[in-house]
C-alpha cells in the first residue's frame, strides 16, 4: 500500500512555479457540464482552477475525476513543474447541517454563509434524522492528499495516459441514451498554455474509442493510488 501525506499547507505550494500565462481552452464539453462543479471544488481547495493557473511552458497537469453519482467523487492529479513530478488524491466530502425551516426562510446572506461554514465543520457526518419542517444546509469540500510515490512512477503513468490518447479525447460523446449508473469521468489536462477537458460516461461496454481511452487513462492513474 502506498502512503498518503495529508496536505495542510497553503495554496502557495501549488502556485510556486514560474508564472507566464493563463491557459487557452483547446477543447471542453458543451454546457451544461461538470466543469462548473470541478472548478468550484478546485477553487475552494489548494488545487485551484486549472485554466487560471499561471504556468510556464513546460508545465503539465492531469486531473482524472470519476463519480458525480451516488458514489463518492474522487480525482487523481499528476503534476510536472520545473522538471519535478508530484501526484495527489482529491476526495469530495459531503457536509450537511440541519436547521429549522423558519430560520432558513428568514436568514440573511451572511447568516447563510455562517451555516455553510458550520456544515463544513461537520464534513463526513450526514444528517440521519431529518425533523419535520427542517432544512438541510449542504456543502461539498474537496480534501486533497499528496501521494508519496516515486517521480519515475508518476512520469510512467503520464506516459501511459498520453500513449492511450488522453490528448485526443473529445469534449464529450453523443449518446442515444443516458447510462443507467450515472458514473462519469471528467478529465482535465493542462500542458503549457493549453487546456483540455472531457466529460465521458463510464460504460460497462465501450461504444466508441473515447470510452476505451478513458478506461485506460483511469486504470493508469489508479496505479498511484493506495
Amino acid at each position: 500500500m502506498k502512503p498518503l501525506l495529508l496536505l495542510v499547507v497553503t495554496v502557495s505550494l501549488f502556485g510556486s512555479q514560474r508564472s507566464f500565462g493563463q491557459a487557452r481552452v483547446v477543447s471542453a464539453p458543451s454546457e451544461p457540464s461538470f466543469l462548473n462543479l470541478t472548478t468550484a471544488w478546485a477553487r475552494a481547495s489548494m488545487l485551484g482552477d486549472l485554466r487560471e493557473t499561471q504556468a510556464s511552458g513546460d508545465y503539465l497537469e492531469l486531473r482524472v475525476w470519476r463519480g458525480f453519482a451516488a458514489s463518492e467523487t474522487q480525482a487523481t492529479i499528476l503534476r510536472r513543474t520545473q522538471d519535478h513530478w508530484s501526484a495527489f488524491l482529491a476526495r469530495v466530502i459531503r457536509c450537511e447541517l440541519q436547521i429549522p425551516g423558519s430560520v432558513g426562510d428568514t436568514a440573511s446572506a451572511a447568516t447563510m454563509r455562517q451555516f455553510v461554514a458550520a456544515a463544513r465543520r461537520r464534513c463526513g457526518t450526514p444528517v440521519v434524522d431529518v425533523a419535520p419542517g427542517s432544512r438541510i444546509i449542504a456543502a461539498d469540500t474537496l480534501v486533497v492528499q499528496r501521494l508519496v510515490v516515486p517521480e519515475s512512477a508518476i512520469e510512467g503513468v503520464w506516459n501511459d495516459a498520453e500513449n492511450a490518447g488522453v490528448l485526443q479525447l473529445p469534449g464529450r460523446v453523443k449518446r442515444d441514451s443516458t447510462p443507467a449508473n450515472g458514473l462519469t469521468y471528467f478529465i482535465e489536462v493542462r500542458r503549457g498554455d493549453e487546456y483540455r477537458a472531457s466529460e465521458i460516461e463510464d460504460l460497462e461496454r465501450s461504444e466508441v474509442n473515447a470510452d476505451r481511452i478513458v478506461k485506460q487513462v483511469y486504470a493508469a492513474v489508479q496505479r498511484l493510488r493506495p
